[in-house]
């Protein structure tokens, strides 16, 4: 279970206060708001890449502030996705878990028989495909996704975002979505938190 209680997080102004919320595993939540409202920022906070003002992050009732970003359990991935371009599609997966069956993973996340294929010549959505796939292989109990189908087009951006949930469930991980899409919000959870800066 991860669960925020009152965290608050400023910079020259005030993000976001006393946010607070719980989520267990394979469960979905997602954030909306503005640019600017802190959504980021607060995916940062959780997965411990930015420290926070107040409040605690908790992981099964163990506060995590000072646990490693690496040790936490908790995967993150962007609006652009981080590929390493010197690896082809199987090195990038294996980077995840060096003992991952890429076989399957490309299976799960619809990219079968790309092993060998240059990230470069991947599209916009199969190189989101494929950052979705390094996460999960990676087996975190939670992923945080910062509008990862906010560059695709609308056709496209609702594949993968059902694709995206049926992963999540199919494999019972819990789940942040940012977005500043009402309806994307909506179609990925039941819960959402709304944040306004």
């Amino acid at each position: 279970m991860l669960e925020l209680k009152d965290v608050s997080k400023s910079f020259s102004k005030t993000l976001f206060r006393n946010i607070s919320f719980t989520l267990v595993q394979g469960q979905r939540l997602s954030i909306m708001g503005p640019s600017g409202s802190g959504k980021t920022t607060l995916l940062r906070c959780i997965c411990g890449l930015d420290s926070f003002d107040s409040g605690s992050i908790n992981l099964d009732g163990e506060n995590i502030q000072n646990t490693p970003t690496e040790k936490r359990g908790i995967g993150l991935i962007f609006q652009k996705p981080v590929l390493y371009h010197h690896l082809n599609v199987s090195g990038n997966i294996k980077l995840g878990n060096k003992n991952a069956d890429v076989s399957e993973i490309l299976e799960l996340i619809h990219l079968s028989g790309y092993e060998n294929r240059r990230v470069d010549e991947l599209s916009g959505g199969e190189a989101q495909r494929l950052a979705l796939g390094r996460s999960i292989v990676a087996e975190p109990r939670f992923l945080l996704l910062d509008e990862p189908f906010s560059s695709l087009d609308e056709t496209l951006r609702k594949k993968l975002l059902q694709e995206t949930i049926e992963l999540l469930e199919h494999k019972r991980i819990g789940s942040i979505l940012v977005t500043h899409n009402h309806e994307e919000a909506e179609l990925f959870a039941e819960n959402s938190i709304l944040l306004d800066g």
